[in-house]
């Protein structure tokens, strides 16, 4: 549908804008904010889609976000991020770099 399109998009353009090692906290917390905001406005039949649409260092990425999301929750954030997290352990595809990696990216 046209909304899974636009919301697609924005997923994506959301990690694309990851401030990467930047030393700015407010570009880090801005970037955080951004892709919360995208990741709950998604229905929970969209995201498989966009989880399997990513390569696995957009999946690495993603699963920081969801981690740094778990610590600092807004209401109702933490059952959908648990159900981002389903979905990328299902999947199989959940890279070693997300365990082990530095939390400096996100």
């Amino acid at each position: 549908t046209a909304r899974t399109g636009e919301a697609l998009r924005a997923f994506h353009t959301a990690i694309r804008s990851n401030p990467g090692s930047t030393r700015s906290q407010a570009m880090k917390e801005q970037a955080q904010g951004t892709m919360l905001k995208v990741l709950t406005s998604f229905k929970s039949s969209e995201i498989e889609q966009a989880v399997n649409s990513l390569d696995r260092n957009g999946v690495d990425l993603l699963m920081k976000y969801i981690y740094k999301g778990f610590e600092k929750p807004t209401e109702n954030s933490s059952a959908i991020l648990l159900q981002w997290h389903e979905k990328v352990c299902v999947g199989g595809i959940l890279g070693s770099a997300t365990l082990l990696g530095s939390w400096s990216v996100v």
